[in-house]
């Protein structure tokens, strides 16, 4: 899969349509994305959130508001139904809308919920940039802020299983970083060693962005950059400077979550539930 189009065919073939429990849908950028997924047959939505403010905003916006719609006004309230139906399997992803993300994930992380895995989570972002040949995975640009090694093997983990949902089978992945010789360093040398004998990957590093991207490196699929904020950067650039296109889903989990940010438009948090779909499909919750 090598372009957004390419994911936009592959998920509309799926014959059985994936449940999605969106919290809070009350902005809209988060229904217009969500009703778009729906009338392409894509998704089943489930909105948790104040049936009256949706319907308002639906009539705003001149659609018609034909989804299940389970009534709360409050979004504590509306996450834990939410995170609830995922856990029973009544719906397959879980997507973020006018609630804090802190609120939902206190929720979504409860044990009695079961709905975490041994790894932990981390936002894995998929780009299409005209200027590159192929789609680019990049992690972790928003959930983990200074991750330790195990916590960096875990995101390589993720990152590598959204790569293969995909369909890249053995996808290179760049551990980004200047070379410097400091403790960052070390660590992305002891982390490429530790991936140096899969054969579903391709692991090296520490590697500078523009050789990583070089066809000496491969074209890199997958870039795992040192810290939150260098990844944030990097995935904002490449949307508002390369006028490139960008789904997010956090992974991880049994479920895929869509926690895209206010500052996201329409078309990412299409692209990211369609995203969240293809990976839904391809077994997340075995995948533990």
């Amino acid at each position: 899969m090598r372009s957004f189009s390419e994911l936009i065919e592959t998920v509309s073939s799926f014959r059985k349509k994936m449940k999605l429990a969106v919290v809070m849908a009350h902005d809209e950028e988060t229904m217009k994305a969500v009703l778009k997924a729906k009338e392409m047959e894509i998704v089943e939505p489930v909105l948790f959130g104040n049936k009256e403010k949706m319907k308002l905003l639906a009539d705003s916006m001149g659609v018609t508001l034909d989804v299940e719609i389970i009534n709360t006004e409050d979004p504590i309230e509306a996450s834990r139904m939410a995170v609830e139906s995922v856990a029973k399997d009544d719906a397959g992803i879980l997507m973020k809308g006018m609630v804090k993300t802190g609120e939902l994930m206190s929720i979504f992380l409860r044990k009695e919920y079961n709905l975490r895995t041994e790894r932990i989570l981390s936002a894995v972002s998929v780009h299409e940039v005209p200027t590159y040949q192929k789609l680019i995975v990049i992690s972790d640009g928003g959930m983990v802020i200074s991750p330790n090694l195990q916590q960096r093997i875990d995101i390589v983990e993720n990152a590598v299983f959204v790569a293969h949902a995909l369909g890249i089978e053995k996808p290179r992945v760049a551990l980004l970083g200047t070379g410097k010789e400091d403790s960052l360093t070390a660590e992305m040398i002891i982390l490429s060693k530790m991936f140096q004998h899969r054969s579903d990957c391709i692991v090296d590093g520490p590697i500078t962005l523009d050789f990583a991207l070089s066809k000496e490196a491969g074209f890199s699929d997958v870039l795992i950059v040192p810290h939150i904020e260098a990844g944030n950067i990097l995935s904002k650039a490449l949307v508002y400077f390369s006028h490139g296109k960008a789904a997010i889903v956090v992974a991880g989990s049994r479920v895929p979550i869509i926690l895209t940010s206010r500052a996201d438009g329409e078309e990412t948090r299409f692209l990211s539930i369609l995203l969240g779909v293809l990976i839904a499909q391809n077994g997340v919750r075995s995948n533990v």
